[in-house]
């Protein structure tokens, strides 16, 4: 050897090769351990040495942690696999991974999972999504089909198994939600006197008139419930996920939150646990074993009840949006609202609250109009506003809802 030769040291064994290719670029190779137990070799090719270095040290230490990263010539059905099984599980609400794991095993695996994961082009998404519509399958589900794989895709680019996010260059028939039907306040007051008497009155309360989500009910605890001070908890939920009951976090963390506790559903709460043997960690709504009450029986029960009222037919959530509404009503300021319903984004409200009714716009352009009229000309005496009789705190809005 030279006298002036550099010696380099040798990588230890399992570390993997690395090598310079012809365009300067350079190449990694190395073994990993499948979660199967099978052994296969991979590799990585950057411009930058010390990155691929870096990556090979990090990819091989979550393969022994069981979470090999996939590489090089698999399929988009065994990407879109590990994604489900190893990424999007600490990423997603229970839930929402649930709806993935659908989309992904009913269209996405079936329709694209034979395409290598490097070949996937916008060409194939939109022959998908044609032949789903062709199909029957409505605009919702085009969407949302197209949005699973785009998180799955984003997640292949930050991990550099493909450059690019194939998913966003499709674009989707623009999907209209239906409008939501909501009661009245008559027809609240209506359900309200007349279902006093059923044994999930006090929950349906909390859904009319505070915007309590069906999961936030379900998942309400006695602890949760501070009389003294006349403040409910909004901490936990319960929800059906592949058909049992799970408890989790709140949907979001502006969902986190405490809402004032109106008389008449403190003293409905109060006669509820009344007629209970209880604990404070007890849920406050259950059947006669203890268990979480089902949300499936829990529509039906409040369907039935309100059928027999003559009231229309609405949903849970729609009940949640009666109260948004209410509240619109009585209660100028959306802010307040955002915070009583849990919306993480104060868009969310301000569309209940641009939803006016045709008396409301009438008062508006009114008040427009007698702010530029000029004197004398009679317009002033020809507008008559309705004044708002706004409660002086949040907690009346929820008093005046029902």
């Amino acid at each position: 050897m030279a006298a002036n030769a550099v010696s380099k040291p040798r990588r230890a064994k399992g570390e993997g090769s690395l090598t310079q290719l012809p365009d300067g670029r350079w190449m990694g190779r190395y073994w990993v351990t499948k979660s199967d137990g099978s052994k296969k070799q991979q590799s990585i090719t950057l411009k930058d040495k010390e990155r691929v270095l870096e990556k090979m040290r990090y990819e091989k230490a979550m393969a022994d942690r069981g979470s090999p990263i996939l590489r090089d010539k698999h399929t988009t059905g065994e990407y879109l696999e590990h994604w489900l099984r190893h990424i999007a599980p600490n990423q997603l609400r229970p839930s929402t991974w649930e709806l993935y794991r659908f989309d992904t095993e009913k269209y996405l695996i079936p329709q694209l999972g034979h395409i290598p994961l490097t070949r996937l082009g916008p060409q194939h998404i939109r022959m998908m999504l044609n032949g789903m519509q062709a199909g029957g399958a409505g605009f919702r589900t085009l969407q949302r089909v197209r949005n699973t794989l785009s998180a799955a895709l984003r997640e292949a680019v930050n991990h550099e198994y493909v450059t690019r996010n194939v998913a966003k260059l499709v674009a989707t028939p623009k999907y209209t939600a239906p409008e939501k039907q909501v009661w009245s306040k008559e027809q609240v007051t209506t359900f309200l006197e007349r279902g006093k008497h059923h044994k999930h009155y006090p929950m349906f309360m909390l859904m009319l008139c505070c915007g309590l989500r069906r999961g936030e009910a379900l998942g309400l605890r006695w602890q949760d419930v501070d009389f003294d001070n006349e403040v409910i908890y909004i901490r936990q939920t319960i929800n059906l996920l592949k058909g049992e009951l799970v408890v989790g976090q709140p949907k979001t963390r502006a969902s986190i939150r405490d809402i004032p506790m109106p008389r008449f559903i403190k003293t409905a709460l109060l006669e509820h646990r009344r007629i209970l043997s209880w604990h404070k960690d007890d849920l406050v709504f259950h059947t006669n074993r203890g268990n979480p009450v089902d949300p499936r029986s829990l529509i039906k029960s409040f369907q039935r009840l309100a059928q027999r009222m003559g009231l229309p037919p609405i949903t849970l959530h729609e009940a949640r949006h009666t109260a948004a509404t209410l509240l619109a009503e009585v209660w100028p300021n959306p802010k307040e609202a955002q915070m009583i319903l849990g919306h993480s984004s104060i868009t969310t409200t301000l569309q209940i609250y641009t939803h006016s009714n045709l008396k409301k716009k009438a008062d508006a352009l009114g008040a427009l109009a007698r702010s530029v009229a000029l004197p004398g000309s009679g317009l002033e005496e020809s507008i008559v506003e309705t004044p708002i009789d706004a409660p002086t705190n949040v907690a009346q809005v929820l008093y005046r809802t029902a």
